[in-house]
């Protein structure tokens, strides 16, 4: 089709499949490369650099594109506030609830706030299989979060912030799609999403250590972190986006816990208990029922 969406009787899925777990696989690895960054790095002003630093990767790609996108001047708007709100509230949320408890919380509550916001603009509701991989993927990353160390001292603006972030996560995704689907570029939707996300927190770096940035680590760490998981992950990203649905989009970067948990053992040397291993298969028994939902009409644009 026109669009670049499809039907099921003319394009398969299983490339666009491929092109969300990628990305998802992609972003998995941010834990890791932060890890290992120069001494003193912040992930706050970290994050606002990615995302200036993807966002141009993104504007370099699809520049020609940029005015169509930015005629949808509300939406933009939205969808920019989305990636924005999502990076600093889960940033907040590991200081204020621990890692673990923030992962599980937004990355748990997104696929439950993108089906309410789907339900809301009317989408069609899942197939049924794409429930039953919800509890599956639900149970596995339960296993993954309480496997993991987190603080003690729990604090409830923690949660909310997690909470948060989960919503903005959903939001960000339903205005990249609603904009995919006026015919416009997906690489430059997502250009102009995450571009106008680092110019809205750009000014945070007034406020956090920056000294780290201009380090030879440094400049190493950031350009992996803005043009491996943002600008090619998103490019992706938005591809997969083209024909699948919010709902399906979100659950299917439920990889990205388990990609960085194997990343904290094989690279980091971690210590993964039973339970994260337990986790994990799990979320790797529910990807392919999501997969199997998506031959369901429901969870494809048509």
């Amino acid at each position: 089709m026109a669009d670049g969406t499809c039907a099921l009787t003319n394009k398969s899925p299983v490339g666009p499949i491929l092109c969300i777990l990628g990305a998802a696989a992609l972003f998995g690895t941010t834990g890791t490369v932060l890890a290992n960054g120069p001494l003193g790095v912040d992930p706050v002003s970290a994050g606002v650099v990615r995302l200036l630093i993807g966002g141009a990767g993104l504007a370099v790609l699809s520049f020609r594109h940029f005015r169509r996108v930015l005629s949808h001047f509300w939406m933009v708007i939205l969808g920019s506030a989305g990636v924005g709100a999502y990076q600093l509230c889960f940033f907040y949320s590991t200081r204020h609830a621990g890692v673990a408890v923030a992962t599980v919380i937004t990355i748990g509550s997104s696929p439950l706030f993108a089906r309410l916001i789907g339900a809301l603009r009317r989408r069609p509701a899942p197939h049924r299989l794409w429930y039953l991989a919800a509890l599956i993927l639900s149970i596995g990353l339960a296993f993954l979060s309480s496997a993991q160390d987190s603080k003690s001292d729990i604090e409830v603006v923690g949660v909310l912030a997690a909470l948060i972030a989960g919503l903005s996560y959903a939001v960000y995704t339903e205005c990249a799609a609603v904009l995919i689907e006026q015919n416009l570029d997906s690489t430059a939707v997502m250009g102009v999403l995450f571009l106008g996300a680092g110019v809205f927190t750009s000014p945070f770096l007034l406020f956090r250590p920056v000294a780290w940035i201009v380090t030879q680590r440094g400049v190493v760490m950031l350009a992996y972190l803005g043009i491996v998981t943002l600008t090619l992950a998103y490019v992706a990203f938005g591809k997969g986006l083209k024909q699948l649905v919010p709902t399906t989009v979100v659950m299917l970067t439920l990889l990205e816990p388990v990609v960085a948990t194997l990343l904290a053992f094989f690279v980091l040397h971690e210590t993964v208990s039973g339970q994260a291993w337990v986790g994990m298969l799990l979320v790797l028994v529910g990807l392919p029922i999501i997969a199997i939902s998506v031959q369901r009409p429901t969870t494809v644009k048509s």
